[in-house]
């Protein structure tokens, strides 16, 4: 599951910054990039959210309570 979450995370920063660099040729003036930009935002925020819940999942179940 470790190195799974990794693979993920690996993932999700890879899409971020090419959502960055799509972002700027689109600003430079490639309208082709459009709809590609569009479609890899939506895979970057669905990956980037279950990256962070099972993350969080994880860290969750790796601590032990503590009797008060």
């Amino acid at each position: 599951m470790k190195a799974f979450i990794i693979a993920l995370g690996l993932l999700a920063a890879i899409l971020i910054v090419s959502q960055l660099v799509m972002g700027l040729l689109i600003l430079q003036g490639s309208v082709k990039m459009v709809k590609a930009h569009q479609h890899s935002g939506y895979l970057t925020v669905a990956t980037t959210l279950l990256y962070i819940a099972l993350s969080l999942s994880v860290i969750g179940k790796g601590s032990p309570s503590r009797p008060d």
